[in-house]
């Protein structure tokens, strides 16, 4: 199974709380996070936590992460750099998911 990370965009923790909220009502989808630093070993942490509650493959997930860390490199040296201009309180969101995930997602966005 692949599984897929993406950078959403920076946001403040109550916004997240609320998108996470909605998300856990529906039972299904991605699994977003907010993060602040924002380095692989928090990603990494959060990454496998979030794969043994939902019973991913751990190594999966965890090539999955070093991968788009590594490929995204400059994309994520950007949001670096936006969230020190920041407010203290705002985090950058990522989601992670499998294919599946982010298109009920997306059917769901395309609902409301």
């Amino acid at each position: 199974m692949s599984y897929l990370l993406q950078f959403c965009g920076v946001t403040d923790p109550l916004q997240l709380f609320y998108f996470e909220q909605a998300r856990l009502q529906q039972a299904q989808g991605p699994v977003f996070a907010g993060f602040r630093p924002f380095q692989l070993d928090g990603l990494l942490a959060w990454a496998q936590q979030t794969a043994q509650q939902r019973h991913w493959d751990l190594a999966a997930i965890h090539n999955a992460v070093v991968n788009s860390w590594i490929e995204r490199a400059e994309l994520i040296r950007q949001w670096q750099l936006r969230l020190r201009d920041e407010p203290a309180d705002r985090l950058v969101v990522a989601g992670l998911g499998t294919q599946h995930d982010w298109e009920q997602r997306c059917e769901q966005l395309l609902r409301a």
